[in-house]
């Protein structure tokens, strides 16, 4: 290493300029050595236009900075090298051979390139000296960067490629020095650039201490004249001969003394060189102009093929039907690109793996190339599209194989339904597609969300109001239930209470007469096999004679909720069901059905009591609003308009907790208030007529269970409202509860009313 000079020595050095140099000799082709691109070593399919990934840049700059120098050398290092003051030179600890994918290569005597040492900064190829100033000798180091990526076409000349990295260029031993980051080559029909990113510090010649950070500029580092673009690469001499260099008051003007040298590197680059103070030693001069010119620019890849983006169109996406419906899957560019999409399992391993295209419900993010478990996922239609040789080898159509077009195109059936066996209860219905035999590769893993339509209303029917109640206790508890709800179907006061209460319970709702057992209810208690019955309703409502069936039936206790009346049995039921506290309670009347009956179905969803009052009192009586305070209520609603439950009924509760009145012009739209304040989703809807309460006291229970809206319509039609609400749901089922008598076939066809 060099020792330091004066101060003195060094301005005069700066202000001699560069040594003469050898004119350069371009480097044709890419020597063979241990950094070379795979293109030169490696046999290429006959691919002219694609991607590249695997692009390498080596580039010399010119001879002058590989040159010797009146103070120090010229040479390049990899990475940015940091200077803090005009007196900082580049030391042998900051140098770097290597940088990430940047590289400092030098040759060697038999025309190959190795990884270049701080000593071969200061040798020929052959391992002699650079000499003094003026000696026609050069280091031969080059800048190499690997791993470019870009796209290629041959056909055209046309090439975009850029790099990752940095290096630096360093005069004097780095008393004035620039350094250069992400390269980016450029080739439009033949025409292009080399362009990055400058950052260093300004000096001057005649002053070397001066020292100002410059602020990183865009310029380009190279012209290219005339580029060949191959399929494997090019090299190719930079524009520098006959260009005129721009100028600046004070800067060395450009000399036109020696005609075979007489050039200058880009506009833009020169301009910054004038604020680093080397503004000179990059277009002719009259001094030492023989190093200058660029030396040969090369570049090698592989050009891969361009992957087909993998593209799917579903026939129907919205309103299939949720029992079954069948979807054509349509899908392109689910072509091989080995390894990537090479199956890892037998007995595709290490061959073509396809592709899945399934229906099924899934995770919010499901892609295998992120790490989605197994599990996060369930099919319930699977097709495995693949090359039709391998079609049999899997199984054939019995096991879902399709075979896919030449070309990765295919069309394939898929059968969906909504709520099939192992949905995931929180995923997304969709069709799908990822690889097949254990490949994982992003570009195959496409989601087409489908929804479903309203599903075509049911009823659940019998001979009367008794048989109804026992089909829907049959429906929610299809075994045994260790509770059981029954009150007295011929009034309906004591069972719109004790529907929520059920709900709680997890029990269903059975009814009988006051004075006999009957068959088909008592059927139905054996068969449910309860530990207990609740009873609700005084000796009136069930007589004593009764209650003893029902107690010899269940196998552990029936237990009687009574009251003076019907608001008390209400209170009683609140207190038996909800005593450990609630949130919320509703309110109705209790000399009419049709408000407590959706207010049932919504509080039972929702774990909160009906409390009944006799809706046309001035004031709320002090035992409901005693049971309110017990309970710990914190938010009171009261199902149905004034002429339910009057303000003064409202008003005074108010003191017990906040009051929020849910009603409408009628009925119906009192219904459709309760329901949309109760519910925002919905996999069940239920209907009953707003005209008779028998068919939907069991039925409020059932919507209860199954955190369903309950809505109360007229014989014929069914309110807008209603049908808006159904559409916004879009349920997997409509249930209507009660027969044609009570439900007329335009209600099951949701026929809107015309009012």
């Amino acid at each position: 290493m060099h020792s330091s000079p004066s101060r003195g020595r060094a301005a005069a050095a700066l202000a001699t300029g560069l040594t003469a140099a050898v004119a350069f000799s371009a480097l044709t082709a890419l020597p063979a050595s241990a950094a070379t691109s795979p293109a030169e070593t490696e046999p290429l399919a006959a691919v002219t236009t694609g991607t590249v990934s695997d692009a390498v840049f080596q580039w010399g700059i010119n001879n002058e900075s590989n040159n010797s120098a009146f103070f120090g050398f010229n040479y390049l290092s990899a990475g940015k090298i940091a200077k803090t003051s005009g007196d900082d030179q580049l030391t042998e600890a900051e140098w770097k051979a290597t940088d990430g994918a940047v590289t400092i290569q030098k040759k060697q005597a038999d025309g190959s390139y190795a990884t270049s040492t701080w000593a071969g900064l200061r040798t020929t190829a052959a391992g002699g000296s650079l000499g003094a100033p003026g000696s026609p000798n050069y280091s031969d180091n080059r800048v190499s960067i690997t791993g470019g990526t870009g796209t290629v076409d041959a056909d055209d000349d046309n090439a975009e490629i850029t790099w990752d990295g940095d290096f630096t260029v360093a005069f004097y031993n780095g008393f004035t020095q620039f350094s250069a980051t992400d390269p980016h080559l450029s080739v439009e029909n033949g025409v292009g650039t080399v362009t990055a990113t400058l950052s260093g510090y300004g000096t001057s010649m005649a002053d070397p201490t001066q020292f100002a950070v410059l602020p990183d500029a865009e310029v380009v580092l190279a012209n290219l004249g005339s580029v060949d673009v191959t399929e494997t690469g090019f090299t190719v001499t930079p524009d520098y001969l006959g260009v005129t260099a721009p100028s600046r008051e004070g800067s060395t003007p450009q000399k036109t003394t020696d005609g075979a040298t007489f050039g200058s590197f880009p506009e833009s680059f020169v301009n910054y060189q004038f604020d680093t103070g080397q503004s000179s030693y990059w277009y002719s001069s009259g001094l030492n102009d023989a190093g200058k010119p660029a030396l040969p620019f090369t570049t090698g890849y592989t050009v891969q093929a361009p992957v087909a983006t993998p593209q799917v169109s579903v026939s129907k996406t919205e309103g299939l039907n949720p029992d079954t419906d069948v979807v054509t899957v349509t899908g392109t560019g689910f072509s091989p690109n080995a390894p990537a999409t090479s199956g890892t399992r037998p007995p595709l391993a290490g061959k073509f793996g396809g592709a899945y295209v399934a229906f099924g419900s899934f995770a919010d993010v499901w892609k295998p190339s992120e790490g989605a478990p197994r599990g996060s996922r369930t099919t319930a239609d699977t097709k495995w599209v693949l090359e039709a040789a391998d079609v049999a080898t899997v199984g054939g159509a019995a096991a879902g194989a399709v075979a896919i077009n030449a070309d990765g195109s295919f069309q394939v059936d898929i059968t969906v339904k909504k709520d099939f066996a192992g949905a995931l209860a929180d995923g997304n219905y969709g069709i799908y597609t990822y690889p097949g035999s254990g490949a994982v590769y992003a570009p195959f893993e496409t989601y087409t969300p489908i929804s479903f339509g309203a599903a075509v209303p049911t009823r659940i029917e019998g001979a009367d109001r008794y048989e109804v109640a026992v089909k829907i206790a049959q429906q929610s508890h299809p075994t045994t239930s260790d509770v059981v709800y029954l009150a007295n179907g011929t009034t309906f006061t004591d069972a719109l209470s004790a529907a929520p209460a059920a709900a709680s319970d997890s029990a269903p709702l059975l009814l009988t007469t006051s004075d006999t057992l009957l068959p088909v209810v008592k059927a139905e208690l054996e068969r449910l096999k309860p530990k207990t019955v609740v009873v609700v309703g005084g000796p009136k409502s069930i007589q004593p004679a009764v209650f003893d069936q029902i107690d010899a039936i269940a196998t552990e206790e029936a237990v009687r909720i009574d009251g003076a009346d019907r608001y008390a049995v209400s209170q009683s039921v609140a207190d038996y069901a909800f005593g450990e506290g609630a949130t919320t309670a509703y309110v109705a009347t209790g000399t009419n059905f049709p408000d407590a009956l959706s207010a049932s179905a919504a509080a039972g969803s929702n774990g909160y009591p009906v409390v009944l009052v006799y809706g046309k009192a001035s004031i709320a009586d002090a035992a409901t609003k005693t049971l309110l305070t017990d309970l710990g209520v914190e938010k009171v609603k009261i199902a149905g308009g004034p002429a339910s439950v009057s303000a003064g009924i409202a008003t005074s509760l108010g003191s017990v907790a906040p009051v929020t009145r849910l009603s409408g012009a009628d009925r119906y739209q009192a219904s459709i208030a309760i329901n949309r304040d109760a519910f925002t989703a919905a996999d069940d809807v239920f209907i009953a007529t707003g005209l008779k309460f028998p068919d939907a006291l069991a039925g409020a229970v059932l919507a209860a269970s199954k955190d369903a809206p309950l809505y109360v319509v007229p014989a014929g039609c069914v309110p807008t409202g209603v049908i808006q609400d159904i559409g916004t749901f879009a349920p997997n089922r409509v249930t209507l509860l009660g027969g044609t008598a009570s439900l007329s076939p335009a209600v099951q066809s949701l026929t809107a009313c015309a009012f």
